[in-house]
């Protein structure tokens, strides 16, 4: 597998060799030590709870509705980890089965990579791009206004190489989006690769990705996001936390092939799909982002501040497969900050609402229509609305119980021996997916301090968030 080489401090995935049968083992016993937990946890918390001697049968309505509650929690939490990790161990096998199959007639594809105010990174993306090992591709770079060197810097790259020709170009500031339609526009191939400008590919990242977009019914194939810059303990929890996102939930909606979320880093398209997309009607309050002398209209749009996630729900809508693609690499620069994590997350989460708005007013008409029995509208019934509305509130009451029985000096035995059962559960799942994904065995030690990570520090971000979201307060990409 070919990789590109690593700047100094910098991780690059490193393949293994091991025996199938280690990972599979490894794969069995997690899961049975997650079914054992499922079917044991409520009784055991029943047992413990609802005591005669020190129940909370004798504390009054409001302490039994309190262990009921912990009780269907505790339950669903683990049904859903047992539903996601079936679904994704199964695929992660039956990819490590099946290996790339070899190009014959490679297509043409055209790299489409947006950029504001990259000047760090921007030469070495255009390195790692102009390099691929693909016979045949073109990549078009996009500066969107920036008000430092970035053009400067990109311009005299521009020309023809060893595969491919680049192509650079400026614009007004308009947004991401527009940025992406303006090389949409300037683009050639049949697939599309859209990229970030901060981020490098592995060097066999194409010849990975265009075997499963030419599978029967795939319009979208997104690669596996991998944080490089892991400096800190900040970033290196977010290469914890994107181990497990990769590998699970991602994973398991590919097996369905309803990845909702192709990531902005490393995403393929079929043409033909972005040209139905840009047909689909603006339908958001804030579709007034399309005009302006930076805007350029196409199959991205600026409704939101999530344009990944809109093209690839509505790609999904209109009747496609989307699936990942786990041996493609994007090597992405996180934030190294507690400020800048916030803002990044902030971002995501009231683009994810927006569009989630967007498929409940739009998206989920177009699914009526195309009349195919699709999994889309169960995912995002049952799945969505938990994880964006509702987990995060369960976050803050669970942590917050918990502090709070600290602080009167309950008994909390049975409640810590609970969260390091899950946590074995979470660090045995965790180096599954270092191994399936080549990964660095000194994350796992990091897996537990990932619920009180995501419950407290990014959760305070999903709060200003909803309410700016609810003010309607307005920003830009820029």
């Amino acid at each position: 597998m070919a990789q590109a080489i690593a700047p100094v401090g910098e991780f690059r995935a490193k393949p293994r060799s091991y025996p199938r049968w280690i990972v599979n083992f490894l794969a069995v016993t997690t899961f049975l030590y997650g079914l054992v937990l499922s079917f044991t946890l409520p009784w055991t918390i029943q047992e413990t709870l609802f005591s005669q001697e020190s129940g909370l049968a004798n504390r009054g309505p409001l302490a039994i509705a309190w262990g009921c509650a912990l009780i269907v929690i505790g339950a669903l939490i683990l049904l859903r980890w047992i539903t996601v990790q079936a679904l994704a161990f199964y695929e992660h096998d039956r990819l490590r089965r099946n290996p790339s199959r070899d190009l014959i007639d490679a297509p043409f594809v055209s790299i489409l990579v947006p950029a504001f105010n990259e000047s760090e990174t921007v030469i070495g993306a255009l390195k790692s791009l102009v390099g691929l090992d693909y016979p045949n591709y073109e990549v078009i770079f996009v500066d969107d206004g920036s008000t430092d060197d970035t053009f400067v810097k990109a311009f005299p790259m521009a020309g023809q190489y060893a595969n491919c020709i680049l192509r650079v170009y400026t614009k007004p500031n308009g947004g991401k989006w527009s940025s992406l339609n303006f090389a949409y526009h300037k683009a050639k191939g049949d697939l599309l690769l859209c990229v970030d400008a901060d981020s490098g590919l592995a060097g066999d990242a194409l010849r990975v990705m265009v075997p499963r977009i030419l599978e029967p019914g795939v319009v979208a194939v997104c690669g596996q996001v991998t944080i490089r810059n892991r400096h800190n303990f900040l970033t290196r929890l977010q290469a914890a936390e994107y181990l497990l996102g990769n590998g699970g939930m991602r994973m398991a909606l590919s097996a369905l092939g309803v990845v909702t979320v192709v990531p902005g880093p490393i995403g393929l398209y079929r043409r033909e799909i972005m040209e139905r997309i840009a047909q689909i009607p603006d339908t958001g309050p804030t579709a007034t982002a399309h005009q302006g002398p930076g805007a350029v209209r196409g199959p991205l749009s600026g409704e939101t501040f999530a344009e990944d996630f809109q093209l690839s729900l509505s790609a999904l809508a209109l009747g496609g497969r989307i699936v990942y693609e786990p041996r493609a690499y994007a090597y992405t620069k996180c934030p190294d900050d507690i400020a800048t994590l916030m803002s990044q997350r902030y971002r995501w989460m009231r683009g994810t609402w927006q569009v989630y708005g967007i498929y409940l007013r739009t998206l989920r008409k177009l699914v009526k229509a195309e009349k195919k029995p699709m999994l889309l509208p169960v995912v995002m019934t049952v799945l969505y609305p938990l994880d964006i509305y509702l987990v995060p509130l369960l976050n803050f009451f669970f942590w917050g119980a918990i502090a709070t029985s600290l602080i009167l000096g309950e008994a909390m035995g049975f409640v810590i021996g609970w969260i390091g059962s899950v946590a074995l559960l979470n660090i045995m799942t965790a180096m599954i997916y270092i191994l399936e994904q080549d990964d660095d065995v000194s994350l796992a030690p990091l897996i537990p301090i990932l619920d009180l990570y995501q419950s407290i520090l990014v959760n305070s971000a999903w709060v200003i968030a909803g309410i700016d979201e609810a003010r309607g307060t307005r920003m830009r990409w820029s």
